[in-house]
């Protein structure tokens, strides 16, 4: 069993058959055309057998004679290292670029040289492409190892030699040289695994120093001559050689993803996947050991190009087989597995193989912002925020990772924090157009789309083909109500980039709004009252049709509502029809509708609203019969001294301020004419404040007061000559569970409020003023919320109400159900 030089310990001669061999083959392959420069055949011969004196004149004559001829220089690198001129070896590789144009000979040596000249970070490099070269080979993963413990990386370091223990377990001759290499360092106790092992095989440490002998140099009457080699060690290196194009092939197909995003980027990787699939069922007909290394590496390149390619299942399908068979895939290949897995939306399974690659390359940025967003889409916040703080100390807060941070912390629901963060980046780095685009992204999720829009166009300015920018404008466009100017942002969209994932996002939204959708709610109360009413049943529904693309939908509804008063039945029920149009910063609304109980009347009822800017708007309304009229009204005994079928028309004005998703104030007045001569004005003021967001939690406060004058003295429905509520409501919602764009929450909220209400009484044949003072009342409900997807949702709790009337508190309970369902 031969030694290879590059794990070889200080006592040991730095040469082996193999690697001399590999020499020559490599140089007579890497340049069959050309004729052998004189001299250079007997330097190799030399080499060969040892005489290092008389090869390296030769060899650095041919380097510096043949410039623009690598082979000449891969030799005499290697050479000097065999040789031990390990400083020279160093300094003559110094400029050469380690990329897959490196023979794996050239890295072994290097690599050697680098880790007993230094520096060992070039050791490093050099051994870990050769071990994702060769991820079965345990010499290249040692010479990994003992560069990471050089730079006293002793994590990583460890799992490397785990990986070298595997490797070797059955063989003595690699088994001996680790354990030598460690104590050369002195690392006995790492070396120790490694003689328990050798003990186990029944090696003494005599018979184990006689197999770890160094093989004598060659003779030349038994070496291979040059540019004779066997016709299967050619075919191999011929398959290695293919191997290491179209490993290529798929780094440059990547290259191309990362930036074409219209139909045509596939082409490069399916041209690299059909030549894979060729070189494998070619090297699997090929005997030799070599070719199993060969294939073990097309595999991998496999895994990587199945996942480019957007074939998630075949990809971690294929990396499940080469682990069943007992293949240990290199990290670049987990990190690959793990994208197909985040592809498949599986983030649990993705996060262990995000952590399983870390762990032999803790310290690569992409892999572990990789995980944080595995971590983000498992809903495991803490985690992903762990992550990101140990990408800040290890960058030392570096201006990408902290916007890292900042859309972490949004994404957390913490948007304060997160737009604090934001401000402070922008402030440091006021040209990063990235950061602008971090914040038109918060200003969208706080739902100011017009601010958004500004930020996006500065983007844009910039950078005019940046598609993150395109999509956010056309979704902020959109959000203005502009519907036509989206749609040709959207279409444009769809032409230069259709696969890229926001894009797609963007699409199936625009999509979705052109189906018919329905919402449907319905409330059941249950108690005694001479207001209130008992066994109440109210249930509205409405069916809108697909928005067009001038922003235009029309739609049906119905409204149904029954209570008993003492026994007696009254009860309400209309169906409408009606169009809605919505442009820029307006949206109306005009609908027609007709009773179906009662006075069978006609109705109409028209709507306008006026979005000013992200903060200020205004609505009104108003309709010919109003639904929102007291159901006591309608009892068949109110005819006795009211009119038939009592209803009311309704005009409503309003407007709100808004300043972010966590602070509004709105105001609305109404006036009401009942057909029974009635005149009601009403005036409602709320202020709405959230006092905790974050992690899938909010907490909510709204402040209200109501105001009503009413001008009949008497009615059979409550109807008093004034009143004032006031009143406050805590609200906590809680996302219990998400599974990317399904969800269940749980809601709860307590309201808490006073009432004072004037009346007009009569006593003794005459009306008089009765105040019954300020009295408290209370709500709280229950409730949960089921998201099944971007189409249907329902929500449904139970409730309990007590209020004054007339100064007698009536207490009812109720149960309710929400389903929307866009189909």
């Amino acid at each position: 069993m031969f030694v290879n030089p590059a794990m070889a310990g200080p006592m040991q001669q730095p040469y082996s058959k193999l690697f001399l061999a590999l020499t020559v083959a490599f140089t007579v392959y890497a340049s069959p055309a050309q004729a052998v420069p004189s001299g250079y055949q007997q330097a190799v011969t030399d080499a060969r057998a040892g005489r290092f004196d008389s090869a390296l004149p030769v060899l650095e004559k041919l380097a510096l004679e043949n410039p623009g001829q690598s082979a000449y220089r891969y030799d005499l690198v290697a050479v000097l290292s065999w040789a031990g001129h390990h400083a020279l070896a160093v300094a003559e590789s110094r400029d050469l670029k380690l990329s897959s144009q490196i023979p794996d000979y050239v890295l072994a040596a290097i690599g050697k040289s680098a880790l007993d000249a230094g520096p060992a970070s070039r050791a490093e490099e050099a051994y870990r492409l050769l071990a994702r070269r060769q991820p079965r080979k345990a010499d290249a993963n040692l010479g990994l190892a003992l560069a990471l413990l050089a730079q006293h990386q002793t994590a990583e370091a460890d799992i490397q030699l785990a990986r070298v223990l595997r490797l070797s377990v059955n063989n003595p001759a690699l088994l001996q040289s680790a354990s030598a290499a460690l104590v050369a360092r002195d690392e006995a106790g790492r070396a120790s695994p490694f003689q328990q092992q050798l003990n186990r095989l029944g090696i003494t440490e005599t018979s184990a120093a006689t197999v770890h002998a160094p093989a004598p140099p060659p003779t030349v009457a038994n070496a291979a001559p040059a540019g004779h080699d066997e016709p299967a060690a050619v075919a191999v290196r011929a398959l290695a050689a293919s191997q290491a194009s179209n490993g290529q092939q798929i780094r440059e197909a990547e290259n191309l993803l990362d930036t074409d995003f219209t139909l045509a980027r596939y082409r490069l990787i399916d041209a690299a996947l059909l030549a894979n699939g060729e070189l494998i069922e070619q090297a699997r007909t090929m005997p030799q050991r070599e070719a199993r290394d060969v294939l073990e590496r097309l595999r991998f390149d496999r895994v990587v190009a199945l996942k480019d390619r957007k074939r998630a299942d075949e990809a971690l399908a294929q990396f499940t087989a080469l682990e069943a068979e007992g293949e240990i895939p290199p990290p670049y290949v987990v990190n690959a597995a793990a994208d197909a897995a985040m592809q498949l939306r599986q983030p649990e399974r993705a996060r262990d193989l995000y952590q399983r690659a870390l762990a032999s390359d803790p310290a690569n940025i992409v892999t572990q912002t990789a995980l944080m967003y595995a971590h983000v889409e498992a809903e495991d916040f803490s985690a992903a925020e762990s992550i990101v703080g140990n990408m800040l100390e290890q960058t030392r807060q570096s201006a990408a990772v902290r916007r890292t941070d900042a859309t972490l912390t949004r994404f957390a629901d913490r948007i304060d924090t997160a737009d604090r963060k934001i401000r402070q980046l922008a402030g440091e780095l006021p040209d990063d157009a990235g950061i602008w685009l971090a914040q038109a992204d918060l200003l969208a999720q706080r739902g100011l789309p017009r601010a958004a829009a500004a930020r996006y166009n500065d983007v844009l300015a910039v950078a005019p083909d940046n598609i993150a920018a395109r999509v956010g404008l056309a979704d902020a466009t959109w959000a203005q109500g502009d519907i036509i100017e989206a749609g040709r942002m959207i279409a444009a969209l769809r032409s230069a980039a259709p696969e890229h994932p926001a894009v797609q996002r963007i699409l199936r939204a625009w999509e979705r709004r052109e189906r018919p959708f329905l919402t449907s709610t319905a409330t059941k109360g249950f108690g005694q009252g001479a207001v209130s009413g008992n066994d109440d049943l109210v249930w509205e529904t409405t069916v809108y049709s697909g928005q067009t693309g001038n922003g235009i939908r029309i739609f049906g509804n119905h409204h149904l509502a029954n209570a008993k008063f003492n026994g007696e039945s009254a009860s309400h029920e209309r169906t409408g029809a009606g169009i809605e149009w919505t442009r820029r910063d307006l949206q109306a609304t005009l609908e027609v509708g007709h009773d179906l109980r009662n006075g069978r009347d006609n109705t109409w009822a028209a709507s306008a609203g006026w979005q000013v800017n992200d903060q200020l708007s205004f609505r009104a309304r108003h309709e010919s019969e109003t639904n929102d009229f007291p159901l006591k009204g309608r009892l068949a005994s109110a005819e006795n001294w009211a009119p038939t079928y009592l209803h009311a028309s309704k005009t409503l004005v309003g407007m709100a301020y808004r300043w972010n998703e966590a602070r509004r104030v709105a105001a609305d007045l109404a006036y009401y004419d009942f057909n029974d001569g009635n005149k009601r004005q009403a005036l409602s003021v709320a202020w709405f404040e959230r006092l905790y967001s974050g992690y899938g939690r909010t907490l909510d406060l709204q402040t209200a007061a109501y105001s009503s004058t009413n001008t009949a003295q008497d009615a059979i429905y409550f109807n008093p000559k004034r009143d004032t509520a006031v009143s406050a409501t805590l609200a906590g919602d809680w996302q219990t569970w998400r599974r990317y764009d399904r969800a269940f929450n749980q809601r709860v909220s307590l309201t808490v409020g006073s009432y004072l209400q004037h009346s007009n009484v009569r006593q003794d044949d005459a009306w008089a003023e009765r105040t019954y003072g300020w009295n408290m009342f209370e709500d709280a409900r229950y409730e949960h919320e089921w998201q099944f997807g971007p189409d249907r949702s329902t929500r449904y709790g139970v409730g309990v109400r007590r209020f004054p009337y007339d100064g007698k508190y009536e207490t009812k309970s109720y149960i309710y159900l929400n389903l929307n369902w866009r189909f």
